[in-house]
């Protein structure tokens, strides 16, 4: 009866989540009297793309789909390069690794409007501010991301026996290889998840995005302006383009956060 019961609750939940989602959706198919008719209807009545063309038209929408997408994926890379060593040492020194969740925890502190003023300052002596290529965003979101990447991924080494690790280096390999060919794919399952975190953080992130880029937009201020000028139609459409991408991450990254966290150990 309890396992019903749960059962019963997530299919709740499930369904609750999914209804603005399918609003949106409808709204991004569908002509914009259609948004504001009343009593709103859940079924639409006329199915266009003109609200994705007209979003074309009125923000630079491929400039900031392309946008978003570099910066993202350039945030998971140098997060999870940075994240993965400091993770095995704060796994396999307790003192350092009591330092770094320190440093982490603070990090996450400070609200994100107020370090990005002081960050607007340094990437505008810099050159880097409102940079075309998203270069201190980028940047400003890799500091967002790492204390994501770096709990995740520490907790995951923990798991790893350090008797593999002896191993490995008493048959005579040494410490980067036995980090990359040992502990590495024992931690692939936490690696997905930390690569998805960052992905969706780096995505969706709005006050870095607004405040750092003025005129090279990423799609979050986009959408912002399109809702808060009374688009409903044209807002709807860029949030289904934002979530094409999140989709494919997920279904990239799927077999690695299905499988065991000893998978890889065989090889």
């Amino acid at each position: 009866m309890s396992r019903r019961i749960l059962v019963a609750l997530a299919c709740a939940i499930a369904g609750v989540n999914a209804i603005p989602l399918w609003l949106v959706a409808k709204q991004a198919v569908t002509p914009e009297r259609e948004s504001f008719a009343w009593p709103p209807t859940w079924l639409p009545h006329e199915i266009t793309l003109e609200n994705f063309a007209a979003a074309a038209d009125a923000v630079p929408l491929g400039q900031g789909l392309v946008l978003s997408i570099g910066v993202a994926l350039a945030t998971v890379g140098s997060t999870l390069l940075l994240a993965l060593p400091a993770a095995w040492l704060a796994a396999r020194r307790e003192r350092v690794g009591v330092r770094l969740d320190g440093v982490m925890v603070v990090a996450r502190l400070f609200p994100t409007i107020a370090i990005a003023v002081p960050l607007a300052v340094i990437f505008v002596r810099f050159g880097l501010y409102n940079d075309p290529g998203g270069v201190g965003l980028w940047l400003a979101h890799t500091l967002l991301g790492l204390p994501f990447a770096f709990l995740i991924l520490r907790s995951a080494f923990r798991g790893v026996p350090t008797e593999l690790e002896e191993a490995a280096l008493l048959d005579g390999a040494s410490p980067g290889t036995t980090f990359v060919r040992v502990s590495l794919p024992l931690v692939r399952p936490a690696l997905g998840a930390a690569a998805m975190l960052v992905f969706l953080v780096s995505w969706d992130e709005f006050a870095y995005a607004l405040l750092l880029q003025v005129t090279n937009r990423t799609l979050p201020p986009l959408l912002f302006y399109l809702s808060a000028f009374g688009h409903p139609g044209l807002s709807s459409a860029v949030a289904v383009l934002m979530l094409v991408p999140a989709i494919v991450i997920l279904l990239v990254l799927e077999p690695a956060l299905r499988s065991g966290v000893l998978a890889g150990s065989g090889r």
